[in-house]
């Protein structure tokens, strides 16, 4: 009661103005009594001058034992009207022991800027924890049951069967838009590609050898070789006789069957002849015979794709 004196006259000399009928400090439970495990509100309210701020002592964790503080005291201003502010406190209890309580008598001071006007005590509250009544005559324990296996419904079936066909189907959309991606990144001709006659690549390979002058640098050896392979794998296209594992006698025997004309088989063991002696024999041809070498695979090519045209 004293400090309510101190702090209504105070309030009217900082300018409070008529606060007749008005209480300037009030605090109250939202409920004397509760259920263990309930919660009750704490609330306070104060009318301050505008300019005046204030802060509650600290009650963090047990207000008493028995009751807990639930959080910190929120501070907050409800109204302002004439220069007068109507701030109120609020806080939270509970208890999970029954019984009777008294909630101690809570502190608050009173600023005025940085400077401290005044410290309230406010009142004490009581409070009673009620629990719920046994029938101790009645009341019979029971053993722990176990667990139970409920059956598996229909809705639930359903949920993670979609569950699952969404899952599949857009790992079947993923797969479908990445390779269409990659399709359209690396275009495949799926046409089949037409294969060149076997007489247009001996003819070119021949005009390559040309070009080469091996013979001229002195690569007999070498310019037989390619002459000889460019002319194996045209009859093998062209008559259809395995060449490329056979020696010259082979080869022109199998062919001794094909209708092959007389000049053209001279002509293809002219170039066998010599081509061989060069390989085998360690023979140096003559500048003739290597000049002929070129002219007589085109002639030999030449005649056997007309012929069979």
């Amino acid at each position: 009661m004293r400090r309510t004196l101190i702090f209504g006259l105070l309030a009217l000399v900082l300018g409070m103005g008529n606060l007749s009928g008005q209480e300037l400090v009030s605090s109250a439970l939202s409920r004397d009594t509760i259920m263990i495990g309930d919660h009750v509100e704490w609330v306070s309210k104060f009318n301050l001058p505008s300019h005046f701020t204030l802060k509650i002592d600290s009650m963090a964790g047990y207000v008493v034992p028995g009751v807990e503080l639930i959080g910190e005291f929120k501070i907050d201003t409800v109204s302002k009207r004439r220069g007068i502010s109507q701030v109120e406190a609020r806080a939270t209890l509970t208890s999970f022991d029954s019984g009777s309580y008294k909630i101690p008598p809570l502190v608050v001071y009173i600023y005025n800027g940085e400077h401290l006007e005044d410290t309230l005590r406010l009142k004490e509250l009581p409070l009673e924890v009620t629990t719920v009544p046994i029938d101790t005559a009645s009341y019979q324990m029971f053993d722990l049951r176990s667990n139970f296996n409920y059956p598996v419904t229909v809705a639930e079936v359903a949920a993670w069967s979609g569950l699952g066909l969404a899952v599949v189907a857009l790992i079947v959309l993923a797969v479908y838009l990445i390779r269409r991606y990659r399709k359209r990144d690396n275009p495949v001709d799926s046409r089949p590609q037409k294969r060149e006659a076997a007489h247009i690549v001996a003819l070119r390979e021949l005009d390559n050898i040309s070009q080469e002058k091996l013979w001229q640098d002195g690569k007999e050896k070498l310019f037989y070789t390619k002459v000889t392979d460019a002319l194996r794998v045209y009859i093998e296209e062209r008559f259809m006789v395995k060449t490329m594992e056979r020696t010259s006698a082979e080869i022109l025997l199998e062919l001794s069957d094909k209708e092959l004309d007389a000049s053209d088989r001279k002509i293809l063991e002219e170039i066998f002849a010599v081509s061989d002696f060069v390989k085998f024999a360690k023979y140096r041809a003559t500048q003739q015979e290597n000049e002929e070498t070129i002219p007589k695979a085109v002639k030999f090519v030449t005649n056997t794709y007309l012929r069979d045209e």
